[in-house]
């Protein structure tokens, strides 16, 4: 994380929204800033872009795995590892029983990241990650 900026809490509260919501709230704002004929200030737009990658990133390995999973399952010799990996990606490893929140191993980690970005953000820094961190930048070089 990098670069302290002064940010307001609505930006903050629609950034962390964003993350949560994986793009969703964001993609609304942003649609809602157009018709309203409102400049969306870097730090917001960044972080709604930046979450709407991650979304994408995130339904592109779910596909990705999923189509392994089902190769693997045509092999016959193979059977018994693509139940495992199903299994591995499937099944509840978390739980929270006083919430009654499950969590699969991706969902906790993906819980984890938007976390971490979500602490980050309410410290009024811009989070980085380090491959998408050059997307970003090139992406959001003539937006300021």
């Amino acid at each position: 994380m990098q670069h302290n900026i002064n940010v307001s809490p609505f930006e903050k509260i629609i950034s962390i929204l964003s993350y949560a919501t994986m793009g969703i709230i964001g993609l609304f704002f942003v649609i809602l800033a157009f018709f309203l004929k409102k400049h969306i200030k870097y730090f917001l737009m960044y972080n709604i872009a930046q979450s709407m990658l991650i979304s994408i990133i995130l339904a592109v390995i779910s596909i990705l795995i999923s189509i392994f999973i089902k190769i693997l399952y045509l092999i016959p010799f193979l059977v018994f590892l693509s139940t495992k990996l199903y299994l591995f990606f499937t099944n509840k490893i978390i739980t929270v029983p006083f919430f009654n929140i499950s969590f699969t191993f991706i969902q906790f980690l993906v819980f984890l990241l938007i976390l971490y970005i979500s602490i980050g953000i309410i410290c009024g820094r811009i989070f980085y990650i380090p491959f998408l961190t050059k997307i970003m930048k090139r992406a959001m070089n003539s937006y300021k």
